[in-house]
């Protein structure tokens, strides 16, 4: 009768040992879950920022199109109404030297959510037809 006891306790201990480690490999792929999801939250959130740019390009491309004669012409009301949407929101328009109504929207900002504040930059071209 002795050994049998010692044969229990000896599997109650084992079981406790095998729930501390379920607990254990559990709580490590929790860990990696709440990584993932930080990640995906970082990554959506450049997402996010990247669509924005996108819009702002082609609502700048748009405000040329209705301005053919001047295309410019909104360049600064454009810039006033984006600088504020982005952490150093930069937007630039050029015009190529080679090609009339040629234009170049580059539009560039910084994301502090990604490792060492990444910069990033966006670059939409254009063609307009050119006025005589």
């Amino acid at each position: 009768m002795m050994v049998l006891l010692g044969r229990e306790s000896a599997a109650r201990g084992f079981t406790l040992i095998e729930v501390l480690v379920a607990l254990l490999v559990l709580s490590v792929g929790l860990l990696g879950l709440a990584g993932l999801q930080l990640h995906a939250l970082q990554y959506a959130h450049s997402s996010y920022q990247r669509t924005l740019v996108n819009v702002q390009a082609l609502d700048m491309a748009e405000r040329m199109w209705t301005h053919l004669a001047e295309p410019l012409a909104e360049l600064e009301a454009w810039r006033k109404l984006n600088e504020t949407s982005l952490p150093e929101w930069k937007g630039e328009v050029t015009a190529a030297d080679d090609q009339p109504g040629d234009y170049q929207i580059e539009i560039s900002w910084r994301d502090p959510r990604m490792d060492e504040s990444q910069a990033f930059s966006f670059s939409y071209r254009l063609r307009l037809p050119h006025l005589d």
